[in-house]
């Protein structure tokens, strides 16, 4: 019975119901306050605008990049996993670097709507180097977590705008393989 009830399921881009595409990091120094629906509090969970003197800067995210939050005793447990192909020293240097800072962090899902989480402090970027057995994949695990009194805030996707700039990759972020060799930086006007 299982077999006849996921038989016939395509997976187009009309039905979708997860997955995230693009993942943005702002460093918390540089982050000014949200600004939320209707000048109102955060009880609305929805972001008209952040207000910040630089852009956010794009990390790679893969198709298996998930998001997850729980909320116990007021506050809120949020973790993002994505993954970055293939171990080289310079992306290793550019994680190192950026494990040391805290993020302001944005993502767009597949059905094009956007998510902001760590105003409160920032969250913390960690990783782990795998290099897989023969045929698996080898890159950096990438994990950034937070435990805040916020929750998970929805964000205006239309004023989300990323301009691209000229090089080759980040050298601040790392970029997977999966993505175009661009620069991305984001600001929210």
């Amino acid at each position: 019975m299982t077999c006849r009830l996921l038989q016939n399921i395509k997976h187009t881009c009309d039905y979708n119901p997860g997955g995230i595409t693009n993942l943005y990091l702002l460093d918390i120094r540089d982050f000014g306050t949200y600004q939320f629906a209707d000048q109102g509090l955060f009880d609305k969970c929805y972001v008209n605008r952040i207000i910040s003197d630089t852009s956010f800067l794009e990390i790679g995210a893969v198709n298996e990049s998930t998001f997850t939050e729980t909320q116990e005793n007021g506050i809120y447990k949020q973790e993002l996993a994505t993954f970055v192909h293939t171990l080289k020293g310079e992306k290793l240097s550019n994680l190192l670097l950026a494990a040391v800072n805290k993020y302001l962090v944005a993502f767009r899902t597949s059905q094009g709507l956007m998510y902001s989480f760590g105003s409160d402090g920032g969250a913390s970027l960690s990783f782990s180097q795998i290099t897989g057995q023969t045929g698996e994949a080898s890159g950096y695990q990438i994990s950034i977590r937070k435990n805040s009194v916020y929750p998970l805030f929805e964000i205006d996707a239309s004023r989300f705008n990323t301009i691209p700039v000229l090089g080759t990759e980040d050298r601040h972020i790392v970029m997977t393989e999966d993505k175009k060799n661009a620069i991305l930086t984001g600001k929210i006007k």
